[in-house]
C-alpha cells in the first residue's frame, strides 16, 4: 500500500520518451522563439562545461547536490542540443543549386533530367518532377549539378509528342516562377508542401524538346512503373484510381469529390500508406517469427527478410514520410521481438521518433508527424485501458474484434480531435463506423492485392481472375464510403485554435491511462481543472479592451473579396472573387480561411456587380456554407456564373435582396451599412461598372467605403450627390487600380487614411495603372496592394484604425 501512495512516473524505463521529449522542446523553442544561431551555441557549450564540471566534482567527492546539478546540467543540455541542432539543419534545406536557378526567376531556361512523378492538378495542368541532371542558362552555359525540379506543364499550350511515363528522359524550355509564402491566412503551404518532397525550384513548361525512354532509368521509378502498370491490369477502370491509393498511396488518379468524401466518412488514413498498411504486411511475419528460433542465425535470417521487405514497400511508395516512420518502428519492434530485447513498445516509438528528428528536425512541424506518433501513443497509452474496460464476454464473442476495432477507432478520433481540428477544421463523427467496417476487411485484402501483382508479369489472366473478389471489395469500398460521408450529420466543421486546447487535450489522455493508478490519476486530474481555468482568465482578460471590427481583404488575384467580422461576431463578404476553368478563389482562398476560423455562416453576402471576377465563388460558397442573405445591385447580367448562383440561392431558399442608393442595412448592434449607389439613374448606364453596389461601413467614427468597381461616371454622381458623405477612413479602391476608377477628385474628397487595391499580379490588363496609382499616394496616408502585399488585415475599435500584420 505504500508503494501505491508513493508513486513515481518510472522514466529510467523509458529513456527514449525522456530524450525525445527534450529533443522536441529545443526544436520548438528554436522554430518559434528564433535565437542566433551563436546563442544556442554558447548556452550549449556553457552547459556542457558545468555538466562535465559537475561529474568530475561527483568522482571525487560522492555529493548529492553534484549529482543532481550533473543531472540537471545534463537534461538542459539535451534540451538545449535540440535547438542548436534545428538552428544548424534549419538554414541548409534550401540547396546551392536551388539558390542559383532561383536568380531567374521569369527567365527562360532548359532542363533535362529523368521524370519522377506525373500528377494532374485541379486545375487541368499536370505536375511533372523531374531529376534534372543538365541545365541550360540563356547565355548557352551548361550546368551539370543534379537537383529536383517541378514542371507544370498546360496541354492547352504544350502539346506532348508521345506519352510520358515514369523513368523518362525529358528536355524541356521552361520559365523559372518563384516559389512564395502564401497570401492569405490558412492558404495551402505549396512551397512547404514542395520542400517536404526536397523540391525547391518550380517552372512553366514553354516548348518540350524531346521525350525517350531512359537508357538507365532509376530503379525505383522503374520498379513503381512496372508495379502501377500491374494495379492498372489487375483492377478494373473504376478501381484502380482506389487501388492505387490504397496500394501504393498514389492519390493522383482520384477525384476530389472521392478524396472528400474518405475524409468526411474518417478513412483518409487508409489511403495515406503508413502504419496501417506497415502493419497489415508484418502481420504474417509477426506470427510466423517464432519459426526464426528454431533455425541457426534464424534471427538474423529474419531480421533482414523483413528489413529487405519494408524498405522495398516504402520504395514503391517513394520513400514517404509516413511510410518512412511505420517502417522504422515497425523494424524497431521486429528487432526487440526476435532478439528477446525489452519490447517495450512506448519506448521504441519513441527511439524511432527520435531517429527522425536527428536526421530532420523540421519534421516535427509536419502535420503527418505528428498524426502518425500522437495516434501510436493514444492507441499505446489508451487502449489497454479500454481493453481492460470490456466485459469477457463482449471479448470472446465473434463481435469481439469489430467492437474493440470500433472502441479503439473512437478512441484515436477522438485523442486526434484538436490536431484534425487544427489543421482540416473537420472532424468525422461517423469515423468509428466507417472503420469498423472496412479496416478488418482491408487488412485481408491489401496484403492479397499486393502478393497478386508480381502474378501479372508471369500470368496476367490468372491474377486478373483471382483478383476479381480485390476488386469487387475496392468497387465496394468506394460506394460505402460515399454513402456514409452524404449522411446528416457524418462530420461536423470545428475550431481549434491550438495552444492550451492541446495542452488540455494530451492532459485529458494522460488522465485515460492513468486511471487504474489512483494516485497518479487524481495528479493529473488537478491539473486538468487548474488548466480549464486558464481559458477562463484569457476570456476575462480580453474583456478588459473595447470590441474590434476587423476587415480582411483576401488576396484572391484579378478580384475582389473581403470578409468583414463585426463587433458582435456577425460576418458579411463582399464579393466572392473570380472564377476561371479549374479555379475558385471561393475553394482555394475564401473557404479555406472560413474553415480554419470555424465559420460555418455568412449573416450576409454583398456582391458589388455581376462580372465573374467578383461573383465567381459564389456558387463554391452557397454550397458550402448557410448564407442569410445575398445582396445585389440588381444589373441582370446574362453570363453561367450569374443564372447559377441565382438558381442555387433560390434552390437553397437565400433571400437575394437588391440595394439602391439610400438604403441601409443594420449589420450589429453596433456596425451599420449606407448604400450610396446605384441610384434610380443608373438603370440606362451600359456600363456594368457604373452600376457597382457602392456602401459604407460604419463602426463608431470609423467609416469604410467600398466602391465596386466603380468608374469615374459613378464616381461622378457620388460626388454630386453626397459631396459630404462619402468623406471615409477606409476605401477598397475600385476596379483594381484601372485609370478609369479613382479621379482626383473623387479621391480628394474620400481622402482616406488606408486604401487598399485588390488585384493580381502580372494580369493582364496592366493594373494598376501608373496615373492611378500616383492620384492614390497624393490623396491617402497609407496604400496597400495585394499583388505586393498578400491579404491585408484591418482592424477597428471605432476610434482608429490600424493594419494588422
Amino acid at each position: 500500500m505504500d508503494a501505491y501512495q508513493t508513486y513515481r512516473f518510472p522514466f529510467a524505463s523509458y529513456p527514449a520518451v525522456r530524450l525525445v521529449l527534450l529533443l522536441a522542446t529545443g526544436i520548438a523553442l528554436d522554430f518559434y522563439i528564433d535565437p542566433d544561431f551563436w546563442w544556442w551555441m554558447v548556452s550549449f557549450g556553457g552547459i556542457l562545461i558545468l555538466y562535465l564540471m559537475s561529474e568530475l566534482v561527483y568522482e571525487r567527492r560522492l555529493n548529492p547536490w553534484t549529482y543532481y546539478a550533473a543531472v540537471g546540467c545534463y537534461l538542459w543540455m539535451l534540451m538545449l542540443f535540440g535547438g542548436l541542432w534545428h538552428s544548424v539543419l534549419d538554414g541548409n534545406g534550401r540547396s546551392v543549386e536551388a539558390e542559383v536557378i532561383s536568380a531567374y526567376s521569369w527567365q527562360q531556361l532548359t532542363f533535362s533530367g529523368e521524370v519522377s512523378g506525373i500528377r494532374p492538378s485541379s486545375t487541368g495542368k499536370y505536375h511533372i518532377d523531374i531529376v534534372v541532371d543538365s541545365t541550360i542558362f540563356p547565355s548557352k552555359l551548361v550546368w551539370g549539378r543534379e537537383y529536383n525540379l517541378r514542371a507544370v506543364l498546360d496541354l492547352r499550350e504544350v502539346r506532348l509528342p508521345v506519352p510520358l511515363e515514369l523513368g523518362d528522359y525529358l528536355q524541356v524550355s521552361a520559365v523559372v516562377y518563384p516559389l512564395e509564402e502564401p497570401r492569405n491566412p490558412h492558404e495551402f503551404d505549396y512551397k512547404e508542401y514542395l520542400a517536404s518532397r526536397e523540391i525547391y525550384l518550380q517552372a512553366g513548361i514553354k516548348c518540350i524538346g524531346a521525350v525517350r525512354s531512359s537508357h538507365r532509368p532509376s530503379m525505383w521509378n522503374m520498379l513503381r512503373r512496372e508495379v502501377q502498370s500491374s494495379v492498372e491490369h489487375n483492377f478494373s477502370r473504376h478501381a484502380a484510381p482506389l487501388a492505387k491509393a490504397l496500394l501504393l498511396g498514389d492519390k493522383n488518379e482520384l477525384s476530389r469529390e472521392t478524396r472528400l468524401a474518405f475524409s468526411r466518412a474518417g478513412l483518409s488514413h487508409i489511403m495515406a500508406v503508413s502504419g496501417l498498411h506497415v502493419g497489415f504486411i508484418l502481420a504474417p511475419f509477426w506470427v510466423l517469427l517464432p519459426l526464426c528460433w528454431s533455425i541457426p542465425h534464424g534471427e538474423k535470417m529474419g531480421l533482414l527478410i523483413v528489413t529487405l521487405l519494408l524498405f522495398f514497400y516504402a520504395g514503391l511508395t517513394g520513400f514517404s514520410a509516413s511510410v518512412t516512420r511505420a517502417s522504422l518502428t515497425g523494424g524497431l519492434l521486429i528487432y526487440g521481438r526476435l532478439f528477446h530485447k525489452v519490447r517495450n513498445s512506448r519506448n521504441l516509438t519513441a527511439v524511432a521518433a527520435l531517429l527522425i528528428l536527428l536526421f530532420s528536425p523540421e519534421d516535427l512541424f509536419s502535420i503527418g508527424f505528428q498524426l502518425s506518433f500522437s495516434a501510436v501513443y493514444i492507441i499505446l497509452l489508451v487502449a489497454p485501458v479500454i481493453s481492460y474496460g470490456l466485459p469477457e464476454w463482449v471479448k470472446h464473442r465473434w463481435y469481439g474484434t469489430p467492437v474493440m476495432v470500433m472502441v479503439i477507432s473512437l478512441v484515436v478520433q477522438m485523442g486526434l480531435f484538436p490536431l484534425l481540428g487544427y489543421y482540416f477544421g473537420e472532424f468525422s463523427v461517423a469515423g468509428p463506423l466507417a472503420n469498423a467496417l472496412v479496416v478488418p476487411v482491408l487488412g485481408i485484402i491489401v496484403p492479397l492485392a499486393l502478393i497478386l501483382l508480381p502474378f501479372s508479369l508471369v500470368s496476367p489472366w490468372l491474377s486478373r481472375t483471382l483478383n476479381i473478389p480485390v476488386d469487387y471489395c475496392f468497387r465496394l469500398f468506394d460506394r460505402l464510403v460515399k454513402q456514409i460521408s452524404g449522411w446528416e450529420g457524418s462530420w461536423m466543421q470545428v475550431q481549434v485554435e491550438g495552444g492550451i486546447q492541446f495542452v488540455i487535450w494530451a492532459m485529458l489522455i494522460f488522465f485515460t491511462a492513468a486511471l487504474p493508478i489512483a494516485k497518479l490519476r487524481w495528479k493529473v486530474f488537478s491539473l486538468i481543472l487548474a488548466l480549464l481555468c486558464v481559458p477562463q482568465l484569457h476570456n476575462l482578460y480580453l474583456k478588459l479592451y473595447p470590441d474590434t471590427l476587423v476587415l480582411t481583404v483576401f488576396d484572391v488575384g484579378q478580384g475582389d473579396a473581403v470578409l468583414v467580422r463585426t463587433p458582435a461576431g456577425k460576418h458579411f463578404l463582399i464579393d466572392s472573387g473570380p472564377w476561371k476553368p479549374g479555379y475558385t478563389s471561393a475553394e482555394y482562398v475564401i473557404l479555406p480561411y472560413l474553415k480554419a476560423e470555424g465559420i460555418d455562416h455568412l449573416d450576409g453576402l454583398f456582391l458589388s456587380h455581376p462580372h465573374a471576377d467578383h461573383i465567381g465563388g459564389t456558387e463554391e460558397l452557397i454550397r458550402n456554407l448557410s448564407v442569410d442573405t445575398i445582396y445585389n445591385s440588381g444589373s441582370a447580367y446574362d453570363s453561367r456564373l450569374y443564372h447559377a448562383y441565382h438558381e442555387l440561392a433560390d434552390k437553397k431558399r437565400v433571400p437575394v435582396r437588391t440595394l439602391k442608393a439610400g438604403n441601409s442595412v443594420v449589420l450589429d448592434a453596433a456596425t451599420r451599412l449606407l448604400v450610396y449607389g446605384p441610384d434610380g439613374k443608373a438603370s440606362s448606364v451600359s456600363n456594368v461598372n457604373n452600376r457597382s453596389l457602392v456602401f459604407e461601413v460604419v463602426y463608431g467614427s470609423m467609416e469604410f467605403l467600398f466602391t465596386g468597381d466603380a468608374e469615374s461616371g459613378q464616381e461622378q454622381r457620388l460626388l454630386k450627390k453626397y459631396p459630404d458623405l462619402i468623406n471615409t477612413d477606409f476605401l477598397k479602391v475600385a476596379h483594381h487600380g484601372s485609370r478609369s476608377s479613382s479621379t482626383e477628385d473623387f479621391l480628394r474628397a474620400t481622402s482616406p487614411e488606408v486604401a487598399v487595391v485588390s488585384l493580381g499580379w502580372r494580369n493582364p490588363f496592366r493594373h494598376p495603372h501608373q496615373t492611378a496609382v500616383q492620384r492614390l499616394r497624393r490623396n491617402t496616408n497609407e496604400l496597400y496592394f495585394t499583388s505586393l502585399e498578400g491579404a491585408v488585415k484591418l482592424v477597428s475599435d471605432g476610434r482608429e484604425i490600424w493594419v494588422d500584420p
